[in-house]
C-alpha cells in the first residue's frame, strides 16, 4: 500500500524517491512530511516503512542520494478523550465537534488534551518550508498515517492553510473523508487503502456501501469464512490497493478494475466514459451534422442583418465578413471544438487525470477555458485591426477627403513611426501653436501602421517577459495540481501559448490607446487648423468663421476616432478574467503564488492605466475647448446669434458621451454588469475618483 502512494505521488510529480534531474544526474528526493501514531508498534514504524517504499526501486549507481523524509509523531487521540470517558461527552463526539468545520479547537498546556501540539507543530513546519524556499524548494507532501480519522481531520484541518501547494496523503480509506462538510479540510486529499466501501459485481450486491475499508475487510473474511468466496476471487479483489482522491462529489476510485472477477469488464467504463460515447451510436456524425446547421444559422442570422455603416446595408460579402469577425461567431465556432478536443485527450493512453468538469479533481476544465482564453485573444487582435481600419477609412473619408499618407514604412528605416512627435514635431508642442489637422493624422497614420506597431509591441513583449522570469524565479514554481505525464504536458503546451497571446493582446490595445493618448494632447496643446467645408452633421459655418469652430471639429474628431479605441481596453481584460476563472479552485486544487498574483495584477493595471489615460486626455482636451469657446463666446458681447450658437456648442460638447469622452458607468459592458448587480452606485463613486485624479 505505501508503495501505491509512491507510485501515485510520482504521477502529481512529487518524487519521494531520488530521481534524475532535466541533466540525469540523480538527485534527492523531495522534501516529505511524514505523521504517525507513537503508542503503538505498527504507527511508529509505517514513517520507517514508507521510506523503505521509496527505496525499493533504487538502482546502485544512486546509492550517494536519499529520500527526503521527515516524519513526526503524536499519540493517538489528540484531543484527549478516553473510552471509559462519560456518555454526555463520549470521545467521538467531542472529536466530531472539534474536527466540524469553523470550529475553533480548545488548547490546553496541561492535560490529556494535546490540540496545542497542532498549532505548534504547523508553525514548525511553516518556519521550516520559509527556510527550504530560500534554497528554492519547500514541502512538497504530507502524509498522515495513522488510525484515527477524527486526528487526521484535525491535522488535515491545522496544516492545511500552511501549505496550500503540498499533497496530502493517507492511508485506509473513510467515508468520514468525503462528508460535504468536510471538503474545506479534505479536499484532493489522496487515499491508499487495501479496500474500498464496495466490492465488485455480485459480491456487493444488495448491500449497502460500507463505512470504511475496516469493514468491507471484516465483510469480505465473512464471505470467505462461509465459503462464499473462493481463495481465487479474495486474491483478485485483493490484488492491488485502491486510489482515492476526495472529489466535491465524495471519493473518486482512479482505477476500478478488479481482474478475473465476474459480471465486471475488463475495461474501466468511467475512466473513459466521453471516449466511449463519442464513438458509440453515430455519435460523431449526428455531431457534426449539429455543428454544421449551427454554422448554417449562424451564418443565416449574421447575412440578415444590415449595416448602417454601409451603403445599402453592405454586400453579402460584407456581410460575411462581419460575421466571421464578430465574438459570437468564433465562440460558437471555437468553444465546441474546444471541448470535444481536449475530452477525447484526455482520456488517451493511460488516462491518468480523470475527465472530471465540476468534481474539484481535474485540470481539464481549466485547459478548456485557457484554450477559449487563447481563442479569444487572437480573436480580439482580428477584430480590434479590421475595426481600427475601418474606423481610419471612414474617419479619412469624412474629415480629411483626399489622397492618403505618403511615407510608408522600411526596413532601412525601421524608426519611422517609431519617433516621438516632440522630437518628429517640434512646432507642434508650444502653446497656442498652429498646425494642420490633415499632417497631424496623417502622421498619427504612420505611427499606426503595421510594422512599426510591430516593433514597439515586439519591445514591450521582451522586456515584460524578462520581467515576468525575474519575478517568477524569485518565488516558488506555481504547482501544476495535475496527475499523469500526458495532463502535465497538456497544461505546459496550453498555458505558455495562452500567456504569450494574452501579453500581446495587453500591449497591442496598451499601444493603440497610448498612441490615440499623445494624439490628443497634441490636439489639446496646440491650435489645429482645418480644411474649409468639413460638415459635422448640423451646419454652423453662419454665423461662426471656420477659427471659431476649430475647437469644436477637434472633439468631434477625436469622438468620432476613440469609439472604436476606448472599447479595446476590455479585451485584454476579459481574457485576464477567462484566465483568472481557470486557475479556480473549483476545478482542481489550484493555488496562487505571489508571482502569479503580481503578474496579472500589473497585467490589469497596465490595461486599465492607459484607458484612464485615454480619458484624462480627452478630458483635457473636453476643457480646452469650452474654455476656447467661452473667451470666444465673451469676445462675441456684440454678436448675440453667435453667442447663442457658442452656447449650444459648449453645452453639446459638455454632454458628449462618446469613444473617450464617455465615463465608464455609460459602457454597454460595464452596463451590462452592474446593473443586474446593483453596482451602479459603487462604480459611479469609481468614476469620479478617477475624474479627481
Amino acid at each position: 500500500m505505501l508503495q501505491a502512494l509512491v507510485k501515485e505521488l510520482a504521477l502529481r510529480n512529487v518524487n519521494v524517491a531520488p530521481h534524475k534531474d532535466k541533466k540525469q544526474q540523480w538527485v534527492d528526493g523531495d522534501h516529505i512530511v511524514i505523521l504517525t501514531e507513537w503508542d503503538t508498534p505498527y504507527g511508529r514504524s509505517l514513517g520507517k516503512a514508507f521510506e523503505s517504499a521509496a527505496k525499493i526501486a533504487l538502482p546502485e549507481d544512486a546509492s550517494s542520494v536519499a529520500p527526503r523524509i521527515q516524519q513526526y509523531v503524536y499519540l493517538h487521540g489528540i484531543d484527549g478523550r478516553l473510552p471509559g470517558d462519560p456518555k454526555e461527552s463520549p470521545r467521538s463526539d467531542s472529536q466530531k465537534d472539534q474536527a466540524a468545520p469553523g470550529a475553533v479547537m480548545t488548547e490546553a498546556t496541561e492535560g490529556l488534551n494535546q490540540s496545542d501540539f497542532l498549532r505548534r507543530l504547523a508553525l514548525r513546519l511553516k518556519d521550516q518550508n520559509a527556510i527550504l524556499r530560500r534554497e528554492g524548494k519547500e514541502i512538497r507532501g504530507v502524509g498522515l498515517l495513522g488510525s484515527d480519522v477524527f486526528d487526521k481531520l484535525m491535522i488535515l484541518r491545522a496544516l492545511r492553510p500552511e501549505f496550500p501547494n503540498a499533497i496530502f496523503f493517507t492511508d485506509n480509506f473513510d467515508a468520514h473523508f468525503d462528508r460535504r462538510e468536510d471538503w474545506d479540510d479534505t479536499h484532493n486529499l489522496v487515499i491508499a487503502s487495501p479496500f474500498g466501501s464496495t466490492l465488485p459485481g455480485k459480491w456487493q450486491s444488495r448491500i449497502a456501501p460500507f463505512r470504511d475499508n475496516y469493514q468491507t475487510a471484516t465483510y469480505v473474511a465473512t464471505l470467505f469464512a462461509t465459503d462464499k468466496m473462493k481463495e481465487n476471487d479474495v486474491k483478485n479483489v485483493t490484488l492491488a490497493p485502491r486510489i482515492f482522491e476526495i472529489s466535491r462529489k465524495g471519493a473518486y476510485e482512479f482505477d476500478k478494475r478488479y481482474p478475473a472477477v465476474e459480471d465486471i469488464p475488463s475495461d474501466d467504463l468511467e475512466k473513459y466514459w466521453f471516449r466511449d460515447w463519442l464513438a458509440s451510436d453515430w455519435v460523431r456524425y449526428k455531431l457534426a451534422i449539429g455543428s454544421f446547421a449551427l454554422l448554417l444559422i449562424v451564418g443565416w442570422i449574421g447575412l440578415s442583418l444590415v449595416d448602417q455603416r454601409l451603403p445599402g446595408g453592405g454586400s453579402s460579402r460584407e456581410r460575411l465578413k462581419r460575421v466571421c469577425s464578430s465574438t459570437a461567431f468564433w465562440l460558437t465556432c471555437g468553444v465546441p471544438v474546444i471541448v470535444t478536443g481536449v475530452a477525447w485527450l484526455s482520456q488517451q493512453g493511460t488516462a491518468d487525470e480523470p475527465l472530471a468538469f465540476f468534481s474539484g479533481i481535474s485540470i481539464w476544465p481549466s485547459e478548456m477555458l485557457r484554450l477559449i482564453a487563447l481563442l479569444l485573444a487572437v480573436h480580439f487582435m482580428i477584430r480590434a485591426s479590421v475595426d481600427l481600419g475601418a474606423n481610419e477609412r471612414e474617419v479619412t473619408r469624412r474629415f480629411f477627403p483626399g489622397s492618403p499618407p505618403s511615407e510608408k514604412w522600411h526596413w532601412r528605416n525601421p524608426r519611422l513611426g517609431l519617433r516621438r512627435w516632440q522630437k518628429e514635431h517640434p512646432d507642434w508642442g508650444g502653446a497656442d501653436t498652429p498646425f494642420s489637422a490633415k499632417d497631424a493624422w496623417f502622421a498619427y497614420l504612420v505611427r499606426n501602421q503595421f510594422w512599426p506597431r510591430f516593433i514597439r509591441i515586439g519591445t514591450l513583449f521582451v522586456i515584460y517577459f524578462c520581467f515576468s522570469v525575474a519575478v517568477s524565479t524569485l518565488f516558488p514554481h506555481p504547482v501544476t495540481p495535475a496527475r499523469g505525464p500526458i495532463a502535465f504536458t497538456a497544461d505546459t503546451a496550453v498555458l505558455y501559448p495562452t500567456v504569450i497571446a494574452m501579453m500581446i493582446l495587453t500591449f497591442y490595445v496598451v499601444d493603440a490607446i497610448r498612441l490615440n493618448s499623445n494624439f490628443i494632447r497634441i490636439f489639446t496643446y496646440g491650435v489645429t487648423t482645418w480644411e474649409p467645408g468639413i460638415s459635422l452633421g448640423r451646419e454652423r459655418i453662419p454665423p461662426l468663421e471656420e477659427k471659431e469652430l476649430s475647437r469644436y471639429r477637434d472633439i468631434f474628431f477625436v469622438a468620432q476616432r476613440t469609439e472604436v479605441v476606448a472599447p479595446l481596453i476590455w479585451y485584454p481584460l476579459i481574457v485576464l478574467t477567462v484566465m483568472f476563472l481557470a486557475r479556480s479552485s473549483f476545478f482542481d486544487n489550484w493555488t496562487w503564488p505571489l508571482s502569479l498574483i503580481l503578474i496579472f495584477t500589473l497585467n490589469a493595471m497596465w490595461a486599465i492605466g492607459s484607458a484612464v489615460f485615454l480619458r484624462r486626455a480627452a478630458e483635457q482636451l473636453r476643457e480646452a475647448a469650452i474654455s476656447n469657446l467661452q473667451l470666444r463666446r465673451v469676445l462675441s458681447f456684440k454678436e448675440p446669434e453667435k453667442q447663442r450658437t457658442f452656447d449650444e456648442l459648449i453645452a453639446e460638447i459638455r454632454r458628449l458621451k462618446k469613444g473617450a469622452f464617455a465615463p465608464l458607468t455609460e459602457q454597454p459592458f460595464v452596463r451590462a454588469i452592474v446593473y443586474p448587480s446593483g453596482g451602479l452606485g459603487l462604480l459611479a463613486v469609481g468614476q469620479r475618483l478617477l475624474d479627481i485624479f
